[in-house]
């Protein structure tokens, strides 16, 4: 946060790379508090971030820094969900805004892989089926390997029912779980 204090944007600044590297820095930081068990902090400072962000108007990508509206909603449901509330997290998706700008499709489809397994806490399989598949589609040799993808589509075989179709076979095999053939 030290370095975040010296590149902080001033209130009416609408520059977006300053905006973005500042931005990163308190979500770096509130991850770290997150992991920490430090959930009140981590909501501070993902507070701050948000600010900045609304006040970039855009959402941007650079080598500099991800940043902007959408890319701090998508941090806000990852660590409300990674905080232990997948409802709440599910509950923020449905109301975080469009991308104003560029957003790699790799933060949407890392987005879905936590709506996802947010799904699957509340044992909600079909839903989390369809984030798999809209991961899967947004960016498909990125999410082969993420663990979290393969965690949650590990978790939906375990409770799948006997007859599972062709694409809950292709989800299984994108995501790199094995020993499912497609029984019709």
């Amino acid at each position: 946060m030290t370095a975040a204090e010296q590149v902080q944007p001033a209130m009416l600044d609408r520059d977006s790379t300053r905006a973005g590297v500042f931005g990163n820095l308190p979500f770096n930081a509130a991850s770290a508090a997150l992991t920490a068990g430090h959930a009140a902090r981590a909501d501070d400072l993902l507070a701050e971030a948000r600010a900045a962000a609304m006040r970039a108007r855009r959402d941007t990508a650079t080598e500099a820094a991800i940043f902007g509206p959408r890319v701090a909603a998508l941090q806000h449901i990852d660590h409300t969900a990674r905080a232990g509330d997948p409802e709440q997290a599910l509950r923020l998706a449905e109301t975080a805004p469009s991308a104003r700008g560029e957003v790699p499709a790799f933060w949407e489809a890392g987005h879905r892989l936590r709506l996802a397994a947010a799904s699957i806490e509340l044992r909600r399989y079909p839903q989390a089926l369809s984030y798999l598949a809209e991961a899967r589609d947004l960016a498909p040799d990125w999410v082969r390997y993420q663990p979290l993808g393969k965690a949650t589509m590990r978790r939906i075989v375990d409770h799948a029912p006997r007859r599972r179709g062709a694409e809950f076979a292709q989800l299984a095999a994108h995501y790199g779980v094995v020993g499912l053939p497609y029984q019709p």
